[in-house]
């Protein structure tokens, strides 16, 4: 039996996790979406470091091997807002930049560290998650569907500061 570990990124991490972004943006890319297109010109919007430095991000780590990495704000981005509107109540999660490592797609390790958000959602007693995802890539509307997320809207549209695209945004109940 493998030892899964969950353990909030540290600085001396930084270059892990801008790792882990870069190649699920390139995987994305081959896989013909532009999301996280400006990852790939060493853009940063989410400021990765400093959702670091405020224990907001993630690692997740099978034995030694680096699985993933995500991200959990409870207090809402400027793009949450403009998905959800505004909400002060820290209640829920949003779920933001969940990436594999290269060698692990494939091998359900997406599913793994959604298990795993949802274990520090329920830890920290919030009462679920949100998240957003681009509306025309079917392969991962379905995985959160398959995931035990609920499709409760979509924006159409929206300026993500490279085109116009439209999203779904979905949310998962935590029932404990």
């Amino acid at each position: 039996m493998m030892n899964i570990n969950v353990v909030p990124a540290q600085l001396k991490d930084l270059s892990l996790v801008k790792r882990l972004l870069f190649e699920t943006a390139e995987w994305l890319n081959k896989k013909g979406s532009t999301q996280w297109a400006g990852l790939l010109k060493g853009e940063d919007v989410h400021n990765i470091e400093g959702a670091i430095e405020r224990q907001e991000v993630f690692l997740v780590y099978r034995s030694e091997n680096i699985v993933g990495t995500f991200a959990l704000w409870s207090k809402q981005t400027a793009w949450d807002k403009d998905f959800w509107g505004i909400d002060e109540t820290s209640d829920v999660y949003y779920l933001h930049r969940l990436a594999l490592s290269a060698d692990e797609h494939g091998r359900n390790s997406g599913s793994l560290l959604l298990d795993k958000a949802k274990e520090v959602a329920v830890r920290d007693e919030k009462s679920g998650l949100r998240l957003d995802c681009v509306a025309s890539n079917d392969y991962l509307n379905s995985f959160y569907k398959r995931n035990g997320f609920i499709f409760v809207g979509s924006v159409e549209q929206y300026d993500n500061g490279e085109d116009l695209q439209d999203y779904h945004l979905y949310f998962w109940e935590n029932k404990i």
